[in-house]
């Protein structure tokens, strides 16, 4: 029951878009394989099946006739430790994005990004022949861009992987070099779309920052003229009822369990922020 109520928990919380989407990228997963396993059809039937259906084809003419893919590809993973990494990252650095930017917009540069990083796929498909008999599948687009928004919006920000201090720029920098950039000729199409999630994530963030047109647009309102000002107020406010309600749920946490239950994460942002309450 402790697992339940920690999750109702989450999905009040300052974290809510993280868990959603991992409970919907999890939930894919295990009902792909599940509804694999009960077809009865072989591993490489079921994965042509899935790969015609809700994968993104290299083949524009195939795309025009399965549109859908380009949202359904980005919660998509066959391989558990796709499926796996991809959720670290999200995890880890979602709930970065919700401290400095909000919940709220996680979930719209999730989805935006995604779309970028598929439609970076197709151009790139169309010119590289090899990769229209590929598909595109999985988070790692829409991860990318989350990284990226958070890194340029906060570059200074302190993150600690595996307990070592880095600035949330470096540790964007040095995962998009590893993950994007060395070696080319491997899943090329996978990192066509981490290059269209990280310019969807750069320009998200820049518009934000700038207060430019682009943020009416990136904030999904409706009107495209936003006044400089009243947009870092509403960021501003934004983010600090964003640590305010993540300060509430750890404060909560320690009246249930004590200090030392608190992660390495957790006593870190109490301390970075203890001006706060």
């Amino acid at each position: 029951m402790s697992i339940i109520n920690d999750l109702k928990t989450q999905l009040r919380g300052s974290y809510r878009s993280v868990v959603i989407l991992l409970i919907i990228n999890i939930s894919a997963f295990l009902l792909a394989n599940i509804l694999i396993h009960l077809s009865g059809m072989s591993k490489v039937s079921a994965a042509e099946f899935i790969a015609t259906t809700l994968c993104v084809p290299g083949k524009f003419s195939e795309f025009i006739t399965h549109f859908w893919t380009l949202f359904t590809y980005m919660f998509l993973h066959v391989d558990i430790w796709h499926l796996i990494s991809n959720m670290l990252w999200l995890w880890f650095l979602g709930r970065v994005f919700s401290d400095l930017i909000g919940s709220k917009k996680l979930m719209f540069v999730y989805i935006m990004g995604g779309l970028a990083g598929g439609v970076t796929y197709l151009i790139t498909s169309a010119a590289i022949v090899p990769l229209q008999y590929s598909v595109l599948l999985g988070a790692s687009g829409s991860v990318m861009a989350i990284v990226v928004a958070a890194a340029v919006v906060a570059p200074d920000y302190k993150v600690y992987p595996f307990g070592i201090p880095l600035a949330l720029k470096w540790l964007a920098l040095i995962s998009f070099i590893l993950t994007t950039v060395l070696d080319l000729s491997v899943n090329t199409g996978g990192k066509a779309a981490h290059v269209g999630g990280a310019v969807f994530g750069l320009l998200y963030a820049y518009s934000l920052k700038s207060g430019n047109f682009l943020s009416g647009i990136f904030s999904g309102k409706s009107h495209l003229k936003v006044a400089h000002s009243r947009l870092k107020d509403e960021d501003y406010n934004a983010h600090n009822v964003s640590i305010r309600k993540r300060i509430d749920e750890i404060l909560d946490k320690i009246s249930r369990s004590g200090y030392d239950s608190l992660t390495r994460d957790e006593k870190d942002f109490l301390k970075r922020n203890h001006d706060k309450f």
